[in-house]
């Protein structure tokens, strides 16, 4: 009976976390866009997410010309540490994950790739939809609450070849408007 009980409590808390998970993805996240420096907002989700990841060697290739966005500071966070963290998880120990930023045309390019097993086509067709998921942890949420982060923010996330043997994936932002950038 004991363990039955602790098999329904394991249970229950699972299913508690992917009605938290599903319920982020159907919010509609508060969006206050303004100035963001994106090689800051690097710099800072590796300091949080680096002690998490310490066997993983990170790569930093940020292009100091990198303009200012003109997004939400808190969604772009969320889409980068779910990108760096996914990145880290897939490198695994002694991997390495590589971030770059650079402006392209009206947009900031910010490029997470990692030396994990890469990504099937398969996963590459669904990576965004809800509940896909080819990790053993996980609800196969998170790439789709940041994808829907990136769209709010008048960007968007797509996965490009990886060049360190794995996979790579692209977050483009809005370039901050010149009066924005002024001020």
């Amino acid at each position: 009976v004991e363990q039955a009980t602790q098999i329904v409590v394991a249970e229950i808390e699972t299913l508690a976390r992917r009605v938290r998970a599903f319920s982020e993805l159907a919010a509609e996240p508060t969006v206050t866009p303004a100035l963001l420096d994106v090689n800051a907002a690097v710099e800072e989700r590796l300091a949080l997410l680096q002690p998490a990841h310490p066997e993983t060697s990170y790569e930093r290739r940020l292009d100091t010309g990198t303009p200012a966005v003109y997004a939400s500071g808190d969604l772009v966070k969320s889409i980068l540490t779910n990108l760096l963290e996914n990145a880290a998880e897939a490198a695994g120990t002694g991997g390495r994950v590589r971030v770059t930023t650079r402006r392209d045309g009206d947009r900031v390019a910010v490029d997470v790739h990692d030396s994990g097993p890469g990504l099937s086509a398969e996963a590459s067709r669904t990576l965004f939809e809800p509940t896909i998921t080819f990790k053993k942890r996980g609800m196969g949420l998170g790439l789709s609450i940041a994808r829907k982060h990136a769209l709010l923010s008048g960007g968007d996330i797509l996965v490009i070849p990886g060049e360190l043997g794995g996979a790579g994936f692209r977050v483009t932002l809005p370039v901050a408007p010149p009066r924005e950038s002024a001020s």
